[in-house]
């Protein structure tokens, strides 16, 4: 393999919609450039000194033209491509009245930015879900792998495909990229891969040696934000207990023979990083506490370097640097390359090495804990779509969401809902009912845990009563809770006339407890009252005590006994007494009389 400390000369070649640059084009070329970035897409820029304003015209480009970016070089590796993607940008400036044309373009993972969308991907593992991403942006599946376990619901919140595919990658410890319309899914490439310490930059390109093949090198070792181990702690509320996952400070981009982030870390004593972003499943989120390692970890070797130009250092290229000593040689995993072609220095990549974490504007102020998750702020209102009483700890007593001000056709995972005083066998239960409008938050700002707050009314789902009969004279009079069926329970506090009333059949029977002097209750029924106790019933009253109806019946299956110092029994119009034996017994005297005639019959009459 040639080295890049070879005397070659390089020369940039490019073709525009698969024909290569016109010579006349081509000369034009003042400079370009080829930048190569882990966490965004590839991109290029062609600068023409372009005194005719032609070059654009000439050359094909317009936007959306197909461009491939190679460097020929008269070794004998020949062309290689360095990245094949579209034109998104064109620019003619006036510089003190020379025009400069610049074509600047994306490789095809550029679509994956492009709008933002709400989906839901149901029983599918990681893998499918990335395959499915990529048809969808019209891009081919390379070599994606993930972890198998299958995701019962993993949402795309409102968010790029790009920054939804960064979620997955970093919950589960991979890295993606596409490479000419191809995208890739997988682990990242460790730094030990690189080439063993007998190469040198002679023998191995991808030796980074001092004095060999540098042009500028500074090596960073730094103890900042290193931490010696990562705890990520989640709940898990099928068994009502906590998850807890730890991780040893350790990273994949860097291997270095006297140094690792564990010793760094602890010549501070620095404490572990303990994140509450876990999901509560343990694997998953052991996964994630790795992943999460591994980008802290990775910020404690950096590198900043420019070369002799070398197409073979591109984001994801494990090198070795050889001739700086300790701490700083050793093995280490590029994170961002930029290939250039100038007058001045002709062919030169400069390359960084540094964490996984985002360092572009897009990814500025991302929690390293929440690397690409959603994080929704605040309160959203949703929709009930569906509900369920039973079916295991994943779905009792829950529901399922849509939320119409995001998409037509999503639909939520299973959530739970906020009860009053929620605890074993008490507390309310209390459940939405589908179609109603509801409240909705967050657990960890994910969209994937949603919480239902509460119901919400609105202008077509009114409260019973209306708001009309909730205040008078800007006091609350009435306080209520209602059930689909038309039971209704009420706090009614009008001044002298406060009162509770349990109702049913939209008030057709209740029961009121009036709270006035009398403390009294009435019990107001429109159709039949009955009252059953399986056992025994006794009423009391402290006063008097009525009872009062068209018609009264008192029956008792064995005995019926009345009794009190004086009984009246009255008839207006008249008094039957009957039985197939009746008995009359005064304990001191008795006596049976008439204001009109009198008659004792029977077959025999007896008078003592």
């Amino acid at each position: 393999m040639p080295s890049s400390v070879d005397a070659y000369t390089s020369l940039v070649l490019v073709s525009v919609g698969g024909s290569t640059l016109p010579p006349e084009v081509s000369a034009l070329l003042a400079s370009s450039r080829v930048t190569d970035a882990a966490n965004l897409p590839d991109s290029f820029e062609l600068e023409f000194l372009d005194t005719a304003g032609t070059a654009l015209a000439q050359g094909g480009f317009e936007i959306g033209a197909a461009v491939v970016v190679s460097v020929s070089q008269n070794g004998a590796e020949g062309q290689r491509k360095l990245l094949e993607g579209e034109v998104t940008a064109l620019d003619r400036e006036d510089v003190g009245g020379e025009l400069r044309t610049r074509v600047r373009g994306l490789d095809a993972s550029h679509r994956l930015f492009r709008g933002r969308r709400i989906a839901a991907y149901v029983d599918m593992s990681t893998a499918d879900i990335v395959r499915k991403v990529a048809e969808r942006a019209g891009l081919r599946a390379g070599t994606i792998s993930g972890p198998p376990t299958v995701r019962p619901h993993t949402t795309q919140d409102n968010v790029s495909d790009w920054v939804f595919l960064k979620r997955l990658a970093d919950d589960s410890g991979c890295v993606f990229a596409v490479t000419e319309g191809r995208l890739d899914f997988g682990p990242p490439t460790a730094a030990s891969t690189a080439s063993d310490d007998s190469a040198t930059a002679v023998d191995d390109p991808i030796v980074i040696e001092h004095g060999r093949n540098t042009i500028y090198l500074r090596s960073t070792i730094t103890s900042a934000e290193q931490v010696p181990e990562v705890e990520v702690r989640g709940w898990d509320v099928a068994a009502k207990q906590k998850v807890v996952s730890t991780a040893p400070a350790r990273t994949e981009s860097a291997d270095l023979p006297t140094v690792d982030p564990v010793k760094v870390a602890n010549v501070f004593s620095s404490p572990r990083y303990v994140s509450g972003a876990g999901t509560g499943s343990q694997q998953p989120q052991d996964r994630l506490a790795q992943s999460l390692s591994a980008r802290i970890a990775g910020g404690f070797a950096e590198i900043e370097a420019q070369i002799l130009g070398n197409p073979g250092i591109r984001s994801g290229t494990a090198v070795r640097l050889q001739g700086f000593g300790a701490p700083f040689d050793g093995r280490y995993v590029v994170t961002e390359s930029r290939h250039e072609f100038t007058p001045e220095q002709g062919y030169t990549t400069s390359f960084t090495v540094s964490d996984a974490s985002d360092r572009s504007l897009l990814g500025a102020g991302t929690r390293p804990d929440r690397g690409g998750a959603s994080a929704m702020q605040g309160v959203v209102t949703a929709l009930v779509s569906d509900v369920h009483g039973s079916g295991g700890a994943e779905e009792e007593g829950r529901v399922r969401l849509t939320f119409p001000i995001l998409s037509d056709e999503y639909v939520s995972g299973w959530a739970r809902v906020v009860q009053a005083g929620a605890g074993g066998d008490r507390g309310s239960m209390i459940m939405p009912e589908v179609g109603d409008e509801v409240l909705v938050a967050f657990e960890a700002g994910s969209f994937d845990r949603p919480v239902v707050l509460g119901g919400l009314y609105n202008g077509l789902d009114q409260p019973n009563g209306g708001w009309g009969s909730a205040v008078e004279l800007g006091s609350v009079v009435r306080r209520s809770f209602a059930s689909r069926t038309g039971m209704v329970v009420e706090f009614l506090e009008r001044p002298g006339e406060e009162s509770v009333r349990i109702s049913t059949n939209e008030g057709s029977q209740h029961v009121t407890l009036a709270q006035t002097a009398e403390k009294g209750i009435r019990i107001i029924a429109a159709g039949p009252v009955e009252v059953t106790a399986e056992g025994d019933a006794t009423v009391t009253a402290g006063g008097d005590a009525s009872v009062s109806g068209t018609k009264v019946e008192v029956a008792a299956r064995s005995e019926l006994k009345l009794s009190a110092p004086k009984v009246a029994i009255e008839g207006a119009t008249s008094l039957d007494l009957s039985g197939a034996k009746v008995s009359l017994k005064g304990k001191a005297s008795a006596e049976l009389s008439s204001s009109g005639s009198t008659v004792v019959s029977g077959s025999l009459v007896k008078i003592n």
